[in-house]
């Protein structure tokens, strides 16, 4: 994505949504629209206009998650960050499940938030270094019965664990193609081959598995924002 950042901005809070586009106009981005929920977006940007990315400032996780689904039906073109208070594992692999591109926490200043946007902009996922440091420190083994234990009892093929391991980086299938000199339709076939295998439902629970069983480096390590310790 070149040039400047055409951006929307959904949340409830008016004070918030104002301050959020000063913020980010003040370094050069173009908030397109600002709404107070997906509705009222939707009514006000025509499909020609979709927004390069739209941000949503949730008042509770499931509120978010439902946003970001809705917005991903309505504008599926869009890059989607969410910013949430709840950093788990859990919540932020959701979240991605759910075709978000970016997942940063509410307490983020504003460099490091507009540095995580051009970064999500140009096609990298982001996610918030408390949820990668949460699965350095996290005994994996009990996340649940369908995360399977090693790469012995799984059976993966060498192929699929070079696979696996560009999962962890956050590369895209195009990437992972010209990496490992096949083509993009076989990059998919090795990735739906992976996600059965391990008996998990996406890519960053796929790379979660990788990075907890020492086979990959953390996931989206090299694209991550790093939080500030006071809020913007």
């Amino acid at each position: 994505m070149n040039g400047i950042v055409r951006i929307a901005i959904v949340g409830k809070n008016e004070i918030v949504r104002e301050g959020l586009r000063r913020i980010l106009v003040e370094r050069g981005f173009q908030v397109a629209e600002v709404a107070a929920d997906c509705g009222a977006l939707a009514a006000a940007i025509l499909d020609d206009l979709e927004p390069d990315m739209i941000i949503v400032d949730s008042i509770s996780t499931l509120e978010g998650q439902g946003a970001c689904r809705s917005l991903r039906e309505a504008f599926p073109r869009s890059r989607i960050v969410l910013l949430g208070e709840d950093m788990s594992v859990q919540t932020t692999s959701e979240a991605m499940s759910l075709g978000v591109d970016g997942y940063l926490a509410k307490e983020i200043s504003c460099e490091p938030l507009a540095r995580s946007l051009h970064l999500i902009a140009s096609g990298e996922k982001v996610v918030p270094s408390q949820t990668v440091e949460a699965m350095i420190g996290t005994d994996w083994r009990s996340v649940g019965e369908h995360w399977l234990e090693n790469v012995t009892d799984v059976r993966l093929s060498e192929r699929e664990i070079d696979v696996l391991r560009c999962l962890s980086r956050g590369d895209a299938n195009k990437l992972i193609s010209r990496e490992l000199d096949i083509t993009e339709a076989t990059v998919k076939v090795h990735i739906k081959a992976i996600l059965r295998k391990l008996g998990v439902l996406n890519r960053t629970q796929a790379a979660i598995w990788a990075v907890s069983r020492g086979i990959a480096d953390a996931p989206y390590m090299h694209h991550m924002a790093q939080p500030a310790r006071h809020a913007a």
